[in-house]
């Protein structure tokens, strides 16, 4: 039967996009700022309050798949040292800004174009697992590719994380099409493939060293670069 397909969800970083950075350098730059707003620690404490912070969010992204900004992680490190901020504080919300601005993004090969002729084509939309919906807009419009986009669904805004169904339900809904409609694609196995098919939706796998193993979940395409991913689904849609 030929297969019908009215909507593509593209996951981000590893996918159409690729990030370099340096963690102790984001955290410095993000306390250097709070340093400059008053407040007074060490370095080393903010170090070892963000990461317990951090250590404890992780977790329950990990058993629950649930989602929060990452001003809620700054904010409760700062609780933790006895400072009651609220995460949405313009304190809080700068700091967050300051630990991406190191942050170096790239696109993948072949992105910018393969993204121009699908959005002409099929609803486009960018379905991604990160902790400040924020940074992935600006993202989006500095690499040249924010109207590529039909939708941008983002765990924090959702909530849930991949590979949880809600967050690829909001895909789904957002985009009016039936999963049968849909197509998804990233780079992992576990976040990507098993949860855009616990929903019903066809996988694709860009895969990052050309092999799946084959205990794993095998998505129902693989490819190896966005261009062949065009040539798929041209192919195949």
């Amino acid at each position: 039967m030929l297969m019908v397909v009215r909507a593509v969800g593209f996951d981000f970083f590893g996918t159409i996009a690729h990030v370099t950075a340096d963690s102790e350098t984001c955290i410095r730059s993000m306390y250097l700022h709070l340093r400059e707003c008053g407040y007074a620690f060490s370095f080393e404490d903010f170090v070892l309050n963000y990461r317990a912070a951090v250590s404890d969010f992780r977790r329950v992204r990990n058993e629950d798949l649930r989602e929060v900004n990452n001003c809620v992680w700054v904010a409760s490190a700062l609780e933790r040292m006895g400072l009651k901020v609220e995460p949405s504080h313009p304190h809080v919300v700068c700091a967050v800004e300051r630990y991406f601005r190191p942050w170096r993004i790239s696109l993948a090969p072949y992105a910018h174009a393969v993204l121009e002729e699908l959005k002409d084509r099929f609803t486009v939309c960018l379905v991604s697992n990160f902790t400040d919906s924020k940074f992935i807009r600006r993202c989006l419009v500095e690499l040249g590719i924010g109207d590529c986009f039909a939708h941008v669904v983002v765990s924090d805004s959702v909530g849930w994380r991949k590979p949880h169904p809600n967050i690829f339900k909001v895909f789904l809904d957002l985009s009016n099409v039936k999963a049968e409609e849909a197509m998804y694609v990233g780079d992992e196995v576990a976040t990507d493939v098993e949860g855009a098919r616990s929903v019903g939706i066809r996988t694709v796998l860009l895969a990052k060293e050309g092999v799946v193993k084959m205990e794993e979940e095998q998505p129902d395409h693989v490819v190896h670069s966005l261009m062949e991913l065009k040539e798929l689904i041209m192919r195949i849609a």
